[in-house]
């Protein structure tokens, strides 16, 4: 596979997230951290695939599934 290297700009879009956002997370570990690829700052692809499919495993708030509560709903004729 081969790898492909996304600036903060290209994984912000990818994401649908503002850029600041990408540092932040990126600090917070919810996302790979980038490295230098000589004078630039980039995110390896393949890394950032796999962080979503860890993610997507966790679904719901927080790890949790949601709860789904019954609805009280009075059918009328």
């Amino acid at each position: 596979m081969k790898s492909i290297y996304l600036s903060k700009k290209e994984v912000s879009r990818k994401l649908n997230i503002s850029p600041s956002t990408v540092v932040r997370w990126s600090k917070e570990q919810i996302i790979p951290l980038p490295f230098m690829l000589g004078n630039k700052v980039v995110w390896d692809e393949n890394e950032l695939n796999l962080a979503i499919e860890e993610m997507k495993k966790q679904r719901g708030f927080f790890g949790h599934k949601p709860e789904r509560g019954e609805k009280n709903v009075n059918k009328t004729q």
